[in-house]
């Protein structure tokens, strides 16, 4: 056997082994809030127009797109002169968006 399929194997047994372990050792408790809806750090009960603003969404949107971004650009560190051409295209790209995010207004904090 190889030495890799012996790892997988290996893994599989301690990933089926813990899962077991916890089914046996945890503890289940039935209660009222185990089953309720749960949403975003409030419960959903009460009306509609009592939610958070787009405002708050759109800046996490944007917060969540950027460091999407910064994620691709680590991967610069690692590569040759051959792919200096897609980073400034990346450049390009989040400038853009932040360009566009800046004129119509989104980056303001006002609510």
């Amino acid at each position: 056997m190889s030495i890799l399929l012996m790892i997988f194997v290996l893994t599989l047994v301690f990933i089926v082994l813990f899962y077991i372990v916890n089914f046996f050792l945890s503890v289940k408790l039935e209660t009222k809030n185990k089953i309720s809806a749960f949403e975003s750090g409030f419960c959903s009960v009460g009306l509609l127009q009592n939610s958070f603003s787009i405002h708050f969404f759109i800046i996490m949107l944007m917060f969540v797109i950027f460091d999407l971004e910064i994620v691709m650009f680590l991967g610069i560190l690692i590569s040759d002169l051959n792919s200096l051409l897609s980073f400034f295209i990346l450049i390009f790209f989040v400038l853009l968006g932040f360009y566009m995010e800046w004129w119509y207004g989104k980056l303001l904090w006002a609510i």
